[in-house]
């Protein structure tokens, strides 16, 4: 079994990863998380922002026997809060052999999660990746304003 990770938008937007589905996978920006983000650039996603953990006995998806392995998406007191496809969640299970929508804090980086076996990764289908993010209107204004700076102070330089 494995984890995959199809980064959606954000700075890993169009990345994979796959992991080995034994142990918990965190997520945020502190350097040690299995899938952490850009400090600087996925500033919604917290250091330590969320966690997939496997849980004995739980459901163990389509054609799933009784006491499979489960898996629980946990959100960990982040700042801006854990999205499983479109609800704010603190605990949201994932069912194997079905691909979620997790998104760290509205807006932040989102990413499709699937765990499956070889044969169920490889039939998965290519995830819809977001178009790069526009930039703020904050960062526009501020450009605009060091343009009309620029050609004012290059206006009044001419006119000495």
């Amino acid at each position: 079994m494995k984890v995959v990770i199809d980064h959606v938008s954000g700075s890993r937007r169009g990345q994979r990863q796959e992991l080995a589905a034994s142990a918990r996978v965190r997520f945020g920006r502190h350097p040690e998380c299995e899938v952490s983000f850009d400090a600087h650039k996925d500033i919604d996603a917290s250091s330590r922002h969320a966690e997939l953990r496997p849980v004995a006995g739980g459901p163990g998806g389509p054609g799933g026997e009784a006491g499979d392995a489960g898996w629980i998406l946990v959100d960990v007191g982040s700042s801006n809060g854990t999205y499983v496809d479109g609800r704010r969640i603190t605990e949201a299970p994932v069912v194997p052999g079905v691909p979620a929508t997790l998104e760290l804090g509205p807006g932040g980086p989102r990413m499709r999660v699937f765990i499956g076996d070889d044969e169920q990764v490889a039939r998965l289908p290519a995830p819809e990746v977001a178009p790069p993010r526009a930039p703020s209107r904050r960062i526009v204004w501020i450009a605009l304003a060091v343009v009309v700076v620029a050609g004012a102070a290059a206006a009044l330089a001419l006119a000495l």
